[in-house]
């Protein structure tokens, strides 16, 4: 349940130097409307949202169950997985109707072999954010050299792709995103989802927060001056909108469930998302505003 980029690791970095010195921390049908003709693939990897881009229409989330040191998928655990995902996905598009649009999301690995892939890596992968970068890299390495991107956005007629990076064994679920300013590097989003959080099986409503960060929607649980989120903003929805699935993944009991969703998808995340044009919140908490739907920017370059 974090949102990070490269940006954050270096201003990480700046914090702690600078206290060192003043101091002794699918599911769904693709029946979804289609658009008709693809953009080159040059002119794709330039757009501002990044590959996964908006979340409206048919999108292909490709899932890489990864091996690392120490941890490996079962036919059963994968099972479980590709479930949270169903469950996710059947979440977001039924959320999207209530604001009047059409989703469809080609996530069922049992269903769509062509969207699921193995990897191995020879060592530990932990979730801290070194960890992930380098994972990143590395699953990066085996995409282009083992997937056709543009082959599955022909196949399944969609400019929007995205990936989750499977990992059997514990750990804090994050999701890498691309910032406008960062042009066409880093473009390929991805999440990567722990099967468990601590001693517990992760819930299908992580697995849903982190697919909705691949499309825009940022954290409501902190507050965040790289992404516009004000502590009072976050005092705002803690009061007015507890059930928010940005603010929270576990339901009104305090629990994580397996295979069941009972969070909302609030206008503010909605807005993020690119599916309300305005909301109350821009102004009284000045909130960001969009220059594209579904896109992060660096707010503090501003």
């Amino acid at each position: 349940m974090r949102l990070w980029n490269r940006k954050r690791l270096t201003a990480l970095c700046l914090v702690f130097a600078l206290l060192a010195v003043f101091l002794p921390v699918r599911t769904g049908g693709v029946q979804a409307e289609e658009i008709s003709e693809r953009i080159s693939e040059s002119e794709w990897k330039k757009l501002p949202t990044g590959s996964a881009g908006v979340l409206e229409g048919r999108s292909v989330l490709i899932s890489i169950f990864i091996n690392d040191k120490g941890s490996k998928w079962t036919k059963k655990a994968k099972k479980e997985a590709n479930r949270k995902v169903r469950t996710a996905a059947a979440y977001i598009r039924k959320q999207a109707r209530k604001y009047g649009k059409t989703v469809s999301l080609v996530a069922d690995t049992e269903k769509y072999k062509d969207i699921s892939y193995s990897f191995r890596v020879n060592n530990k992968v932990s979730d801290s954010i070194r960890s992930q970068d380098k994972l990143y890299q590395k699953v990066m390495k085996f995409v282009k050299k083992n997937i056709d991107i543009n082959g599955l956005r022909s196949q399944y007629k969609t400019d929007s792709i995205g990936f989750l990076f499977h990992l059997n064994k514990s750990g804090t679920s994050s999701t890498l995103v691309h910032y406008a300013e960062e042009g066409t590097e880093f473009f390929y989003e991805s999440a990567t989802l722990f099967s468990k959080y601590g001693k517990q099986a992760e819930g299908a409503s992580t697995y849903a927060h982190e697919i909705l960060h691949l499309f825009g929607a940022r954290d409501l649980y902190e507050r965040s001056l790289i992404d516009g989120i004000t502590a009072s903003l976050v005092r705002h929805i803690e009061k007015k909108f507890p059930k928010e699935i940005m603010y929270s993944t576990y339901d009104r009991k305090g629990r994580m469930l397996k295979y069941k969703i009972t969070n909302d998808i609030s206008r503010i995340t909605a807005y993020f998302l690119g599916w309300k044009a305005s909301v109350p919140e821009v102004k009284k908490y000045a909130l960001p505003k969009l220059k594209e739907k579904g896109c992060f920017y660096e707010w503090t370059s501003f």
